[in-house]
């Protein structure tokens, strides 16, 4: 079965949006951004087809349509749609591999980030424009984004830990510094105020990834008559780096709670992007 879109929409929208609504409203008021060559999606055959994107909204967020041809029928049918995260934050990755969604329209794009070549997958919302020719190793700049399914203030500030490697170290270095055994025996506190944490799913979800970090920045867009709340978030420290996301988060999805310039988050959120070019000199 192909991945779909219906939780990104939902994400946006909230649980109550009228999806279908939406799409007719796309489908009447959408602009032409571009069209490329695609698969015979209806008949299967090898007879080359158009995919058409459409495009409703102009801001930091808009909405996309794909439209695919039916040569035979002399007709056009709705592939797909998606929500598009426009104002994201630019980064320089890694190709680790392609992975298209059946029809070669949609798709993942795998790549390495930071210096560290921290794995991150993420939906390519221009996949059908050409990304399949992306060749392992191949350095790209892209924008990414996070569209948030929850957000909410990080739930512990602090854990103890009574066991394990780390407690057993800790431990040692208290008994040479002349602590008793029984005080040397106590739980270690680990603070988690200020700390960065990213926890990617796999396999159809490959794009969807857990999150904690600090809000570094807010901002605030209108979009469909909605408040988006715009957080910049470090979600990945790797040594010395600071792998930045600024994540998109709707009211609906909030259910009441206001984010704060400061504060401890943590959620579940989408990632997507999109291509901006090879490195010069590369692929």
């Amino acid at each position: 079965m192909m991945p779909s879109h219906g939780n990104h929409w939902t994400a946006l929208y909230g649980n109550d949006a009228d999806i279908e609504a939406m799409i007719v409203r796309n489908l009447q008021e959408s602009k032409l951004i571009d069209t490329f060559s695609c698969v015979d999606v209806t008949h299967e055959t090898e007879r080359a087809e158009e995919v058409t994107c459409l495009r409703w909204g102009n801001g930091s967020i808009v909405e996309d349509v794909l439209i695919v041809t039916d040569t035979p029928k002399q007709s056009r049918f709705l592939f797909s749609s998606y929500p598009v995260l426009r104002d994201g934050i630019r980064h320089t990755v890694t190709v680790d591999r392609v992975e298209p969604w059946e029809y070669g329209i949609e798709g993942w794009l795998h790549v390495l980030a930071t210096e560290d070549e921290i794995h991150l997958s993420f939906f390519d919302t221009r996949y059908y424009a050409g990304s399949a020719a992306l060749q392992a190793g191949q350095q790209i700049e892209v924008c990414l984004a996070g569209l948030a399914y929850s957000l909410e203030p990080a739930a512990q500030s602090s854990i103890e830990i009574t066991e394990g490697p780390f407690w057993e170290m800790q431990k040692q270095r208290r008994l040479d510094d002349g602590d008793s055994p029984e005080e040397s025996a106590k739980p270690v506190t680990i603070i988690l105020s200020g700390m960065a944490a990213f926890f990617p799913r796999s396999g159809e979800d490959c794009d969807d990834a857990e999150f904690q970090g600090v809000i570094e920045s807010i901002a605030t867009v209108t979009h469909a008559g909605k408040t988006i709340y715009r957080l910049e978030i470090v979600v990945l420290r790797p040594g010395d780096e600071k792998f930045r996301l600024p994540i998109f988060v709707s009211e609906a999805v909030l259910d009441g709670y206001v984010p704060r310039l400061g504060e401890d988050v943590q959620g579940v959120m989408w990632i997507q992007g999109y291509l901006l070019g090879p490195l010069e000199g590369e692929g």
